[in-house]
């Protein structure tokens, strides 16, 4: 995803119109072809977009390897041809975001697993419910604003800072638990 949004910001597109509706910290300085038709790419990044976010998020974790072919064999020829040209700063971005996350997350993930555990008890969702089995996960991604989405049945996509705040933390993730549970 962060790959994704990478592209996104790289393409010149607006994040109030395509995606998550914030850019990504630190921002990416836009580099799209100024003679692709202004809508291809984001035409192309928004059916991606789609595509990703309705993919269950263990199945790949990152894609790094599989980027390009994938924008190849998707119809997307701008995105990949973008992809291709930035293709080691966007993977280097995405690796830096995923070693800074290791190293500071231990210091405000187990917290906002505390807090979900919370909520869900709140909401009467017990551990040892004999009902199908159903897990939360939460993706990080660097935005420059706090905030959360749901994607597919119970993936929520949270922004750093967002997770870095649990009373934030709380008022996003409480409405999405009643979706996921109802």
């Amino acid at each position: 995803m962060v790959l994704a949004l990478y592209l996104r910001e790289l393409g010149g597109l607006d994040p109030t119109e395509v995606g998550p509706n914030s850019g990504l910290a630190p921002g990416i300085k836009a580099r799209g072809n100024r003679q692709v038709a202004a809508g291809q790419i984001k035409q192309e990044w928004s059916s991606w977009w789609d595509s990703l976010i309705s993919r269950d998020p263990t199945s790949d974790a990152e894609g790094t390897v599989d980027l390009l072919a994938d924008l190849g064999a998707g119809c997307y020829p701008e995105l990949a041809k973008l992809a291709s040209a930035h293709y080691g700063q966007a993977t280097l971005y995405a690796q830096q975001h995923r070693a800074k996350f290791s190293e500071q997350s231990k210091d405000y993930i187990p917290q906002r697993m505390d807090e979900v555990e919370r909520i869900l008890i709140d909401h009467g969702v017990e551990h040892a419910q004999e009902v199908e089995e159903m897990q939360i996960q939460v993706i990080d991604v660097p935005l420059t604003e706090p905030r959360a989405w749901l994607i597919g049945g119970a993936t929520i996509v949270a922004s750093t800072s967002l997770l870095r705040d649990g009373r934030a933390f709380h008022g996003y993730i409480q409405p999405m638990v009643t979706i996921i549970f109802p």
